[in-house]
């Protein structure tokens, strides 16, 4: 292709209409009337040369202005500009050119919409069979846009040009109507040539054809009302009587001559109906790429093990089709395959997908997450076993759904099965994000599904019962849907119902306005049942749906047929009914007033408690959308069961919902009861901690011991103090200081005689985190009569809880012998217990051992068992955790710029998730940097910055960063008023700082006193202990402090075995390459 072909090909002008331009598929603006008349004026003389005598008396109207041929080429220069924007200077035209004696329009036919329709046209008028003359009169028809040359139909050579195309396009209609005749289509030439011919009555072969379409389709009157207004109209307008055809054609009518029939009539009121055609039964669909990446996956799987197949699409586009094809092909093989879906409405049993994978392997509800894994674990690793699980829906999983699914990536990589999950991108949330992430090292694909183009359209809308899809209405289903499979299925099978024209001329907003008139065809006694059914759910046990209409079985299934026959609900057990899609549920449910919608849900909550009494998830959900304040106490104790359940599942976003709804359902109560209500606060302490909202949880705490302490309750004030059971990583404290109405309460608590040993231990557990970071002495002591206290009262929970507090103070200088045996305690407690949450915690205590000694693949190891185990915010919490961890050892084996990048990604994904000390990582990162370069000068502003806001808390490295910018006094003066840092885990970084910053200042005492600090922390790297600080090697400070001192000799030493340690850790992790999940 020449420079020139390809740029008149990006150009494509549009006349039939309105005038418009593209280039390069942008529209463009081509000017004012007078140059757009221009370039009209070029594009009617279908590429020939206009002079420019011509050009200038027909754009003026023979009176042009003295200066009309500057004008004339002022406008061709322009639309040069405008058409060909990257014409190189002083380069000839190629769209518009100069041609003596004038210009003309160079480009290709099909790129003026004029020249296209016109040899679409005629190539149509002489094609020898129907099909094709159809296929090309309707690609050029699809080209017409209204009234050609429409801005300058007033001039003389617009109007002639206007009217001669004008008569062809009712001519390519005509003859396309006459095809569709010769082709046994009458119905679609009465939809064609209802308006033409009211729009002219006088063009009586475009009648003619009309009432022989008519006559055909089984309206022979209104075929003679057709006849007799043209008669009418030549009688009036022109004085002249039909052509002898036309009254010929009105005796056969009226005669009922056979040969007027050349094709079976067919009325247009029974179109071919879409009813027989079953979602679950159509095959898939255009999306043949796709599925030969599910079969490579499957073979993949064979030599590689366990793959991971992510398939993401909106609503609609064809998820569960395509990995139903693909499972309906593994059965056909010999695999074993089991399908879970995740619950579109609230109301469903925690881990509810694999629940229903493995009854379909057999099994019985074997209870905990941890066991549900390990049965499907079994499944997928058994001899032999080629395994296909689909988990539709993913991005609504609970966390008990995505841990399982995790625990099965990390375990079952060895066997030879496929794990699919369907999800649509726009609803992943954070969970679903923190579990790829997570899984991201196991062999795997991810598809992500598009629109389908137009041979994937036509064949759907032929499988929904559209006999005919000719072009024009094909264009119309892809603009109207976007390709979208569920959508073009939708309008379909509308179209088969009311014909063609629903689309054409009475196009609904959205699908759910398609879906809502479908369902309006339905019986009405069909319509209320769905409705019921809707507000049930997805999926609904026909004994349930039964007793909610409180009709017989007979009478339901009879009611419900019509809408499994047209495909609105499919059935997936004999017992069960399940809506095709979500959103013909959520249309049904919608369509319900609130106040009747209420009722439904009070009816269902009564025949689930009938019919399902252990259904606890279910019983809640509709407890709470039918209460009225009248019934709100008696709905409170669903909803306590059902959030009691959802967090003995560890599903504790549910229950953290329930809990809400519960407080709800308190104040909604005609008498408040403060009672109900701290009975509702306590539970929800943990639960809110869990899933990460610590400040609000923090507040739901307060509140549960002010309300108590109001009640003069020591019972429900004890359980108030203890309710912060969910393990613990990062601080609880929302503030700096000691929040002294929290310590008063748990300090009174204490003093009661009648304490046990649980409650006891669990007491100076939140003493500990209440004093950690502010009370050093205080904090530890509480943390170590807590686990004594706690190991004597035989209580696991109470154990963990204090083993996690004394793992938090062990982050610190003084307990670090005891790490490695608290954190093995808290695990095998843990375990004993089924809480993965404080497993995690377990593994996260080893993790900091591990990079406290340096030992970085043992770091590596807890790190990946600590992610393992976690769940929802912890998970994130824990990679986050891991991350950080990454960044600095791309920064101590001397990766300094790609460190830096890596604290800087992770400070701003914090912050994306809200994470308040998201800044903090990045300042700590380059905090870092710095101290690996030897100059931390350029963050003397933003150390500066977290001064103001919390004092000492970044004071020593502040004050070296001051030293190294050469700005010595204001140094001296912050270091005047500094005081040690708390023994917390950043003791040991900060304290390597400060004795660095007292030899550069010369302060001989505090010199002698970190110096004494360090020396049992020789040979280690300072803020390890964190996992996340790097303040250099513990040895360089001592240096620094021997030089001070005068011992030149020892400073010698210290530096030597600094840089030595440096240079080990560098190598030895240059060598390996992380495999710890990011």
């Amino acid at each position: 292709m020449t420079d020139a072909t390809a740029a008149a090909s990006a150009v494509y002008l549009r006349v039939l209409g309105p005038s418009a331009a593209t280039v390069g598929n942008k529209d463009v603006a081509l000017g004012g009337p007078s140059a757009r008349a221009v370039l009209a004026r070029l594009a009617a003389a279908a590429g020939r040369v206009v002079s420019t005598d011509l050009l200038i008396d027909d754009l003026w109207a023979g009176q042009p202005p003295p200066k009309a041929l500057s004008a004339l080429q002022v406008h061709v220069s322009n639309l040069r500009r405008v058409l060909e924007p990257a014409r190189a200077p002083r380069t000839p035209a190629t769209v518009i050119v100069s041609a003596p004696p004038g210009y003309a329009l160079r480009l290709p036919p099909e790129s003026v919409d004029a020249w296209h329709f016109e040899r679409l046209v005629v190539e149509g008028l002489h094609a020898s069979d129907p099909p094709t003359r159809i296929a090309l009169l309707s690609q050029a028809l699809d080209l017409w846009r209204g009234v050609p040359y429409h801005e300058c139909v007033d001039a003389d050579w617009a109007r002639i040009e206007s009217e001669r195309l004008t008569e062809l396009h009712d001519t390519a209609l005509e003859t396309r109507a006459h095809a569709y005749l010769d082709d046994g289509k009458p119905a679609l030439v009465v939809d064609e040539l209802g308006r033409h011919a009211t729009r002219n009555p006088g063009r009586e072969h475009g009648v003619r054809l009309l009432a022989l379409a008519l006559y055909r389709t089984g309206r022979q009157a209104d075929s003679l009302e057709t006849l007799r207004r043209t008669r009418a109209y030549l009688a009036d307008e022109l004085g002249v009587d039909p052509s002898a055809e036309l009254q010929g054609l009105e005796r056969d009518i009226l005669h009922q001559e056979p040969s007027l029939t050349m094709a079976p009539a067919t009325p247009t009121n029974h179109a071919p109906a879409a009813q027989e055609i079953r979602w679950d039964e159509a095959p898939v669909t255009g999306r043949g790429e796709e599925l030969d990446a599910l079969r490579l996956a499957a073979r993949q799987s064979a030599q590689e093990g366990l793959h991971l197949v992510w398939i993401g699409g909106d609503a609609g586009e064809g998820k569960s089709t395509l990995a139903q094809a693909f499972a309906d092909e593994a059965a056909g093989s010999g695999w074993q395959v089991a399908w879970g879906r995740c619950p579109e409405v609230d109301g469903a049993p925690s881990g509810w997908p694999w629940l229903e994978v493995l009854r379909q392997f057999g099994d019985e509800d074997p209870g905990t997450p941890f066991e549900v894994g390990r049965r499907v674990e079994a499944r997928l690793t058994a001899a032999g076993a080629r395994t296909l699980i689909v988990l539709d829906d993913v991005h609504r999983a609970d966390e008990p759904t995505l841990q399982v699914l995790r625990h099965l990536a990390a375990t079952g990589r060895k066997s030879t099965s496929v794990l699919l999950c369907t999800f649509r991108p726009t609803e992943a949330a954070a969970d679903l994000q923190a579990t790829w992430a997570a899984t991201a090292g196991i062999p795997g694909s991810r598809l992500t599904l598009r629109g389908l183009g137009r041979e994937g359209a036509a064949a759907i809308a032929r499988q929904s019962g559209v006999a005919d899809v000719d072009d024009a209405l094909l264009a119309d289903l892809i603009d109207r849907t976007g390709g979208n499979p569920l959508f073009i299925r939708e309008y379909s099978r509308l179209i088969a119902s009311e014909g063609a024209a629903a689309i054409r001329t009475t196009v609904p907003d959205g699908v759910r306005d398609v879906l809502s008139r479908r369902i309006s065809r339905l019986p009405e006694k069909t319509v209320v049942e769905l409705r019921r059914a809707a507000v049930l759910g997805r999926e609904a046990d026909l004994a349930v749906l039964a007793a909610v209409g409180e009709i017989d079985d007979d009478a339901l299934l009879d009611s419900l047929e019509p809408a499994l026959l047209t495909g609105i609900i499919v059935e997936p057990s004999p017992d069960r009914v399940r809506f095709s899609h979500d959103l013909t549920r959520e249309t049904l449910y919608d369509s319900v007033p609130r106040m009747r919608r209420r009722r439904m849900h009070a009816s269902a909550l009564s025949a689930l408690a009938a019919h399902s009494p252990t259904d606890s998830a279910a019983l809640a959900h509709h407890a709470v959308e039918s209460a009225t304040p009248t019934t709100a106490a008696d709905a409170l104790r669903y909803v306590r069961a059902g959030a009691r359940d959802a967090e003995s599942q560890a599903s504790y976003r549910e229950a953290l919902a329930l809990w809400k709804s519960a407080e709800s359902l308190c104040e909604m109560t005609i008498e408040p009861d403060p009672g109900e209500l701290v009975e509702v606060l306590i539970p929800r302490v943990g639960v809110q901690a869990r899933t990460g909202d610590v400040i609000g949880a923090r507040e739901t705490y307060r509140r549960a011991i002010r309300i108590a302490q109001e009640r003069h309750d020591p019972d429900a004030l004890l359980r108030a103090l203890v309710s912060w059971d969910a393990p613990v990583v990062w601080t609880i404290r929302v503030e700096p200081d000691v929040d002294t109405f929290v310590l008063d309460a748990i300090d009174g608590a204490a003093g009661r005689d009648s304490l046990t040993a649980s409650d006891r231990a669990r007491l100076l557990s939140a003493r500990v985190f209440e004093l950690e970071g502010i009370d050093d002495e205080s904090s530890l002591a509480a943390a170590r009569e807590a686990r004594r206290v706690a190991r004597e009262s035989g209580d696991n929970r109470a154990l963990m809880r204090a083993l996690n507090a004394f793992g938090y103070i062990a982050f610190g200088p003084d307990l670090a012998d005891e790490r490695i045996t608290n954190a093995e305690e808290l695990l095998a407690a843990a375990r004993a217990e089924g809480d993965e949450g404080f497993v995690s915690v377990a593994y996260f205590q080893r993790f900091l051992a591990a990079t406290a000694g340096t030992d970085f693949e043992l770091a590596y190891h807890h790190a990946e068992l600590a992610t393992r185990h976690a769940a929802g915010h912890q998970l994130t919490q824990m990679l986050g955790v891991v991350a950080v961890f990454e960044a600095m050892v791309e920064l101590m084996a001397g990766r300094l710029e790609s460190a830096e990048h890596r604290f800087t990604a992770i400070s701003t994904a914090m912050h994306e998730q809200g994470v308040a000390s998201a800044q903090w990582i990045a300042t700590i990162g380059r905090l870092g940097v710095g101290v690996a370069r030897g100059d931390l000068s350029a963050l003397a502003g933003e150390l500066g910055v977290i001064e103001s806001m919390r004092p000492q808390a970044i004071r020593f490295p502040l004050i070296l960063a001051l030293l190294d910018g050469g700005d010595v006094p204001a140094a001296t003066q912050l270091w005047a008023s500094s005081t040690p840092y708390p023994r917390d885990y950043y003791w040991l970084g900060m304290t390597t700082f400060r004795a660095r910053a007292a030899a550069r200042l010369g302060d001989v005492k505090v010199a002698r006193q970190t110096y004494e600090e360090l020396l049992p922390f020789a040979s280690r790297i300072a803020g390890l202990d964190s996992g996340s600080l790097y303040a250099g090697p513990v040895d360089a400070a001592l240096g620094d402090v021997a030089e001070l001192l005068g011992d030149d000799d020892a400073a010698a030493r210290w530096r030597a075995a600094a840089s030595d340690l440096v240079k080990l850790v560098s190598e030895r992790l240059r060598e390996r390459e992380s495999t710890a999940p990011r």
